[in-house]
């Protein structure tokens, strides 16, 4: 009997010793978390939150800002800066009237030659060798959409200022000018050895059906019709004997 007593005092006394070491000691706090530690953490967790939401916003104020100067730039809404005429004054314009711009032989030479070495074969299909024969590029832009077959973009779209000229790739015939709905003003133009260039969105066309241009000749301006279109640019077009291919495969944008 005295032994279960001593036993049951000394796990009483250990109980006790165990339970005040745990609530006025410093153990407590990495054993058992106080209450108030717990709102410590909660606030350190959401400060940290709301620090990457501040980060968030502020990538996404200065996304918007670029892309927003960026469609002025390409809509043309930025406004031309002033020429100061007085510390900069503007030549004399000159009298194109009184100025030889025939062509002399050699420069007739030169152009043959680089037509020659510029003429474009599209015997076979766009895997073959034959990107260095290149076409004439159509515009110089920024190229906003590539030739993508999954998501039928059998184009690609180029972004440039309104109102800016179009050029025929190749000699060919017009046999399409009109307005459809979704791409507003579109030029066809038909080249030799099967191929077809196809320049859609247009602001305006400068040639009508059956009129027979020149490699690099001006056919239309970059517009923004139709109502798949988002901005001004040119979705251009490159068939061969009735496939499409990638224009990127035989042109330098």
């Amino acid at each position: 009997m005295n032994v279960l007593v001593v036993i049951a005092l000394m796990t009483f006394f250990t109980i006790a010793c165990t339970t005040l070491t745990l609530l006025y000691t410093p153990l407590h706090d990495y054993i058992l978390p106080s209450e108030k530690q717990i709102d410590v953490q909660d606030k350190e967790e959401i400060l940290n939150l709301y620090r990457q939401i501040d980060q968030l916003e502020t990538r996404t104020h200065a996304n918007d800002l670029y892309i927003k100067n960026l469609r002025a730039i390409l809509s043309g809404e930025v406004p031309i800066p002033e020429i100061d005429t007085i510390q900069n004054p503007i030549t004399k314009s000159v009298d194109l009237s009184k100025v030889d711009l025939s062509p002399t032989e050699e420069d007739l030479k030169l152009r043959k030659e680089v037509e020659q070495e510029e003429l474009f074969s599209v015997q076979g299909n766009q895997d073959n060798n034959e990107s260095g024969n290149l076409l004439f590029t159509p515009l110089k832009g920024i190229v906003t959409a590539g030739y993508v077959t999954e998501e039928n973009h059998l184009a690609i779209d180029i972004a440039a200022q309104q109102g800016e000229a179009i050029k025929s790739v190749a000699m060919g015939t017009i046999i399409f000018t009109d307005w459809t709905p979704d791409t507003g003003y579109v030029v066809i133009v038909q080249h030799q050895r099967g191929m077809i260039s196809v320049y859609k969105h247009a602001l305006t066309v400068y040639k009508k059906m059956g009129d027979v241009v020149k490699k690099g000749e001006v056919i239309a301006a970059v517009g923004n019709t139709g109502e798949l279109t988002t901005g001004p640019h040119l979705h251009f077009e490159l068939w061969v004997d009735g496939t499409p291919v990638d224009p990127q495969q035989y042109i330098v944008f």
